[in-house]
């Protein structure tokens, strides 16, 4: 990984995103390009305006990571929308990873999503969501896993990247119980239905060993958690009780309606979570 772009709006959110991204930086060896998108749709005097105010700002960021923080550091401004801004820096930079801070949601995110939302729908780049005041570097993370191709390839990517150096992992599997609720309403035992979910849990527990010795996984430890609401609640709820630093999910490049009706357990992740989530796209599955 030898190429960072990280986010600002000069905002305190943003401070989180580029602290966690100097961190990042320092450990891996990478470089950073710290940058900020200047609103196209208004007049043109103001668009310059905010120009030369960021540049000016970002140019004593990028200064004070190279002699304060020892890090490879340079500023770009973008005039663009906000997601495309990013998208396109990262482009430009060839970067490696994107870091963000978390955004405000506002009224109209119900209709469009928030900042981040955007960008994981159409990033090609991993990206880091800093909702954490970052202190140190990662300590434990969740790897939340399923078996198709495109988790695996997630997995695949969240190794190369050197996530996992120098941090305890839990490799998690929420699996779901459709005849559970048939056996409810049918009254059946209580004992009948422990039996059913004992025996799709002990499936899911082989399935994940399997999957975890394929990638190659360092993982200190394997759990695997029936679907309790929906499988972001089900992945935050383990986060929570392992006490991760960093959520790691895949996610699917879907397009069109099909992506935005089915909607996405990686953004209900995101709305919810009280730590950083680290999402990697892959266009398999």
């Amino acid at each position: 990984m030898d190429r960072i772009l990280v986010a600002t709006d000069f905002s305190t959110r943003s401070d989180r995103a580029l602290r966690r991204a100097t961190l990042i930086a320092r450990r891996v060896g990478a470089s950073l390009t710290v940058v900020h998108v200047v609103d196209a749709d208004r007049p043109e005097r103001l668009v310059a305006a905010d120009q030369a105010a960021a540049l000016s700002a970002l140019e004593e960021t990028a200064q004070t990571l190279r002699t304060g923080d020892e890090i490879a550091a340079d500023p770009l401004v973008q005039v663009d929308d906000v997601h495309s801004g990013i998208l396109n820096a990262a482009e430009q930079v060839g970067a490696h990873l994107i870091i963000l801070g978390p955004h405000r949601s506002r009224l109209r995110d119900v209709f469009i999503g928030t900042t981040v939302e955007r960008v994981v729908r159409r990033s090609r780049f991993p990206l880091l969501v800093a909702i954490q005041a970052p202190s140190a570097s990662y300590e434990r993370t969740l790897l939340a896993l399923d078996f198709d191709e495109a988790s695996k390839s997630a997995g695949r990517a969240a190794l190369a990247m050197g996530i996992f150096e120098r941090t305890d992992v839990v490799v998690m599997h929420a699996f779901d119980t459709p005849a559970e609720g048939m056996l409810r309403r049918a009254m059946d035992t209580t004992g009948a239905i422990d039996d059913y979910v004992a025996s799709e849990r002990g499936q899911a527990v082989e399935k994940l060993h399997g999957l975890v010795r394929a990638l190659g996984l360092p993982s200190h430890d394997q759990r695997v958690a029936a679907i309790n609401g929906t499988p972001a609640r089900s992945i935050l709820e383990s986060a929570r009780s392992q006490d991760a630093h960093l959520i790691v999910l895949g996610t699917n490049q879907r397009k069109g309606f099909e992506r935005l009706l089915i909607g996405s357990v990686t953004e209900d992740v995101i709305r919810d979570a009280h730590r950083d989530v680290l999402i990697i796209p892959t266009d398999e599955g």
